[in-house]
């Protein structure tokens, strides 16, 4: 087998070569498949060092999901949710908002590459495709804002307890070496209505490994900042697997309150995470991960849903793929994207109007219209590093923190 690493004079990782990739040894993908994988491989390397999204994906490399549906992940422990907003102690209150944050990294990053499955690619969203479900009591709805470049946004509310959560993300990809780093762009606003508070989150980075065996797995790295206008702020780590030795998964962090660190984290985000009180001698936990089960997401029937909902639009390519005729899932997939070019024509050609977003606005950082945005915005400088939070934030247009 074939192995590329770091450069023994320095630590640049090198560029394999299409010759490279003739010599591999497809350990971690379906064997009738290793030559069309190694030839969709050889396009990769030939995009090293460039953004990837213009790069067309095998059919029998995709996922089963919308990268919409991802959104939803935020809402994975409906229970952890709700409760960010029940202690009276602002610094307990971060305790509870940086345990629902850890919740929700799981099922975004390592559920789908977990008990011998291999990490995907998911379905580019369509402009204007959208998504709706409930996880427990949490209502979930989604729309794809911006298709160039491809941003999603998401919502999640529980009415009773008056928590909410508005966000969007896009991503940036690129290829060198051995690795996929995915650079996420946007942010998270948690907003708990009956506290007046609100905390904004931005996301880490993503490690793609194993590309060039096929079997694709994803590590964290960076760090995320949660900021809260009630004195608290949370600073997580994400330690990548060194080269030589170390473990998966690591985080480190602190929380603070009108910056007085109270509050170390540890542990693996993928498994068992803790927290340390400044006065106490021990640890507890955070949350553990392969303890707690993710909620199931109920959605409507697809025979009632939208055209241009995830479940019904992708449902053809998504049933082929379940059955691996992977010619029929990339016949199906064809129609959606031949349907999208002839859209794309018309609006150029004026025939129909350019594309609005139903169910999110974008408000600007630099001309914000309400308190809500004001407080977003006097957050911002809280945050650590260079944090990709982009020039503004896609708002639910009927979110609960507009409500009486």
């Amino acid at each position: 087998m074939v192995t590329f690493g770091k450069n023994k004079t320095d630590d640049e990782e090198k560029n394999p070569t299409t010759n490279d990739i003739d010599k591999l040894d497809m350990k971690g993908h379906e064997p009738s498949l290793g030559g069309q994988f190694k030839d969709f491989l050889k396009t990769v390397v030939n995009f090293a060092g460039a953004d990837l999204s213009a790069l067309t994906c095998p059919t029998f490399f995709l996922n089963g999901l919308s990268l919409l549906e991802y959104g939803v992940y935020w809402a994975d422990h409906p229970k952890i949710f709700t409760s960010v907003t029940e202690s009276d102690n602002p610094k307990d209150r971060m305790i509870a908002v940086t345990r629902w944050f850890m919740s929700t990294l799981w099922g975004s990053y390592a559920s789908r590459c977990t008990n011998g499955l291999t990490e995907k690619k998911p379905y580019n969203p369509i402009l204007g495709e959208q998504f709706y479900c409930s996880m427990g009591d949490v209502k979930c709805v989604c729309e794809q804002v911006s298709h160039h470049p491809p941003i999603s946004a998401f919502y999640l509310e529980h009415e009773k307890s008056g928590v909410s959560l508005n966000g969007h993300c896009g991503q940036k990809s690129k290829f060198k070496g051995t690795t996929i780093k995915v650079e996420q762009v946007g942010r998270a606003v948690l907003h708990l209505k009956q506290r007046n508070e609100q905390y904004v989150i931005d996301y880490p980075d993503l490690i793609i490994r194993g590309v060039l065996t096929g079997s694709c797995y994803l590590e964290l790295s960076g760090v995320c900042t949660i900021s809260s206008n009630s004195g608290t702020k949370a600073v997580i780590e994400f330690v990548p697997k060194p080269w030589f030795g170390g473990e998966h998964n690591r985080i480190k962090g602190r929380l603070s309150y009108e910056d007085t660190t109270y509050c170390t984290l540890s542990g693996k985000w993928s498994h068992q995470s803790f927290f340390t009180r400044n006065e106490e001698p021990s640890k507890e936990l955070l949350f553990d991960a392969e303890a707690d089960s993710i909620a199931e997401r109920k959605t409507a029937p697809v025979e009632e849903q939208q055209e241009i909902e995830s479940h019904r639009l992708w449902g053809p390519v998504t049933e082929a793929l379940k059955v691996k005729n992977y010619h029929a899932a990339s016949i199906e997939k064809t129609k959606i994207e031949e349907w999208q070019r002839k859209i794309r024509k018309e609006r150029e050609q004026r025939i129909i109007e350019e594309f609005e977003p139903i169910l999110f606005t974008f408000q600007k950082d630099d001309d914000p219209s309400d308190e809500y945005s004001m407080v977003n915005i006097s957050l911002l400088k809280n945050m650590v590093g260079n944090p990709l939070i982009d020039k503004g934030a896609w708002t639910y247009n009927d979110s609960l923190y507009k409500k009486n």
